[in-house]
């Protein structure tokens, strides 16, 4: 092979070398820019996720506070009435003028009515705790409100022994300790309430 066809062999082979080395180092960095890209997207989706559920848990948080402030306003508004009635009755003393007993009477059935209208529009409170969860507030709501029950009926039991003049001290007794009792109830559940609504709780994520 004589040197200007060696010359020009070499000078073909070392083009397509180089043409050859082109072409991977540009695929080379095709390929990593393509991941760089992928990478970069894949955390911004993260963050994207990150924020939405963080807003989700935000956004639930509140939703279940309001939920549950707006029932125990409302439970204590029937407790307070019930409690109002009781004082009603315990200051009805045997010697009281006639019409200053009577009006005490009239104010303390007055009271328990109210409250039972109260306790109706309690239901849809509940109803909305029930919605917003964890099935334990549900369950803290129910106890809440069926503790009431007793109080109502301490506090009736007591208004008829008042009717019918046969009121003794067991009436006072029993209408302290079921209130007592359900007040209790109430502390439970915001017990369980503040629980459900901490920032780190196990309850905030739950649906």
């Amino acid at each position: 092979m004589d040197a200007g066809l060696a010359g020009l062999l070499g000078g073909v082979i070392g083009a397509a070398v180089g043409a050859v080395g082109a072409t991977a180092s540009a695929w080379i960095t095709g390929r990593k820019a393509e991941q760089q890209a992928r990478i970069q997207s894949e955390t911004q989706l993260g963050q994207v996720r990150l924020q939405m559920e963080a807003e989700r848990t935000l956004a639930l948080r509140a939703s279940r506070k309001s939920a549950y402030l707006a029932f125990a306003e409302g439970w204590s508004q029937v407790h307070g009435m019930l409690g109002e009635a009781a004082l009603k009755l315990g200051g009805i003393a045997p010697g009281d003028p006639p019409d200053e007993r009577e009006e005490r009477r009239r104010t303390a059935r007055r009271l328990w009515t109210e409250a039972t209208a109260l306790h109706h529009r309690l239901d849809r409170l509940m109803h909305v705790v029930y919605v917003e969860g964890p099935g334990r507030m549900a369950d803290a709501a129910q106890a809440a409100s069926g503790a009431l029950v007793p109080v109502f009926g301490a506090v009736v039991d007591w208004l008829h022994a008042v009717d019918d003049g046969t009121e003794t001290s067991h009436h006072a007794t029993e209408q302290t300790t079921r209130h007592s009792e359900a007040y209790g109830k109430l502390l439970q559940f915001l017990y369980s309430a503040s629980d459900a609504t901490l920032p780190d709780g196990p309850d905030v994520r739950d649906p």
